[in-house]
Formats: C-alpha cells, structure tokens, sequence
C-alpha cells in the first residue's frame, strides 16, 4: 500500500526535531561527538547498514545517519512501539518527513516466499534492486545503488566492532529486523533508498550472522521506501539540533566504516 506525504517548512522540523529527544544512556554523559571525520563511506546505524555514494558530503552524511538515529530509536525508544511490524514503519516514515525527507515511494508488506537457499541478504538485496527497478529511474545510480548496497553488507562482515553493533541490534525474539540503505546525491538532493527486512516465527533464537539464514524458513516482512532530502535543510544548526537530540545515543548506536 502507497503512502503519500508532503514537506514539512524549516520551522515545523526544528521544532519536531528538539522534540525528539532520546532518552539517555545508564552512567555518566559523555560530551557529544563532533562526527566530522566523513571519509567512511558505509555505517551501522542501530540496526541499519546505510552506505553512501561518492560525491555526498560530510554534513550530508552525517545528517543522513543522524535522522536514520533519531527516528528509529524515537519509534522503538520512545514510542514504545514493535519493531518490525507495519506499525512500527509507519511511525518511523512519518518521523523522517518530519525531519526534512520525502517518501517518493514507500509501501510495507510480506515478502513472498523465495526459492530455497535464499539467503536474508540476498532477499533484501533484490527486494533493494525490485525497487528501483519500479520507478523507471534511468542512469547509473539503478545500478550503483544496489551494488553499494551489497558491498557495504559485505564489508561489515569484515568488521568485528560495527558487525557486533550490527547484530546485537538486528536480532529480536524469534526473529530478525534489520534495514539497508544506499543514499547518494543528484541534481540537489540526497537520495536514499531504503528497505527494512523483518522475520517473525522462527523457532530458535537467530543465529549469527543472520544475515545468512535461508529467507525461505520463516515468515518475513519488508518494508520499501525511495527518499528524497533537499540539501538546503542541512546546516550545522540543524546538525547540532541532532546530536543534542540524539544525546549519548550517537555514541552507542552509530559505527562507520569503509567499503
């Protein structure tokens, strides 16, 4: 099912993004990072791995991760609510609009089942590729979004601190929840596609990596959404907005890494 939405004026979003304030981690606060070293171009962000496209910038990147921060763990945190269910994406989609990003596609259901010895991955990959196949876009992002995508997955199985975040986050009882994303920038706007990938009913406590578990064995959901920001609403005030917001959650829920 389609979802539609409109933009919401700079006002409106600064005033929604100090309201999502997130609630602090237990023991003392740390001062808050300053993010800027943007060289990485992939990262776990809770339980999403987001991988960026050459030409986006710093400011670009790390407003793409804070948002991605803020409205998953607002949604599960503070909203309190399911992960993995409609309801939870439904929430978090409205939180994105609401922080400057517009859905130019965005849908949730069940993922029909694959053939035997799909892996979850290579099921998220080509519901990833299914996507912008849809929306008749043309050039090299149709393309190099899904090959980013790919690559950034593999890569954090490479690294033992993001893969360890990654997967703590991503498991949930009796089944996994997990989002991948490729963002990059065109004609004056970031661009990030975006699917969340959610298993119910699995009989035993997920194994590691989940990403490798065969799709086919159990009920799963996903939900699927092309984004779009207008890179004039990225400042540092705005930045800064964010990681008051975010408090000492940036430190405990965000690890870059290198494709």
């Amino acid at each position: 099912m389609e979802r539609h939405h409109r933009r919401i004026n700079s006002t409106k979003r600064r005033k929604l993004i100090a309201a999502y304030k997130l609630p602090g981690a237990p023991g003392a606060h740390a001062a808050l990072p300053l993010d800027t070293e943007d060289d990485c171009n992939a990262a776990v962000v809770n339980n999403g791995v987001l991988s960026f496209a050459e030409g986006l910038s710093g400011l670009n990147r790390e407003y793409i991760r804070k948002s991605y921060l803020l409205a998953s763990s607002y949604v599960s945190d503070v909203l309190k609510v399911h992960r993995g269910t409609e309801a939870w994406y439904d929430e978090f989609i409205k939180v994105m609009v609401s922080l400057g990003w517009l859905p130019v596609r965005s849908s949730f259901e069940r993922v029909s089942r694959s053939g035997k010895g799909l892996t979850v991955q290579l099921a998220a990959l080509n519901i990833i590729g299914a996507l912008l196949a849809s929306m008749s876009l043309s050039g090299p992002l149709v393309t190099a979004l899904p090959k980013l995508a790919a690559d950034a997955l593999e890569a954090l199985k490479q690294q033992p601190a993001s893969f360890d975040l990654f997967k703590r986050n991503s498991t949930v009882q009796e089944g996994g929840d997990f989002g991948v994303a490729s963002c990059a920038q065109t004609n004056g706007e970031v661009m990030m596609v975006l699917v969340t990938y959610s298993s119910h009913g699995v009989s035993k406590q997920v194994g590691v990596p989940f990403l490798e578990w065969d799709s086919s064995s159990f009920e799963a959901f996903s939900g699927q959404t092309c984004l779009v920001l207008n890179t004039s609403v990225v400042n540092e005030k705005t930045i800064q907005l964010m990681r008051e917001s975010a408090g000492d959650k940036v430190q405990l829920a965000i690890a870059k890494y290198r494709i």
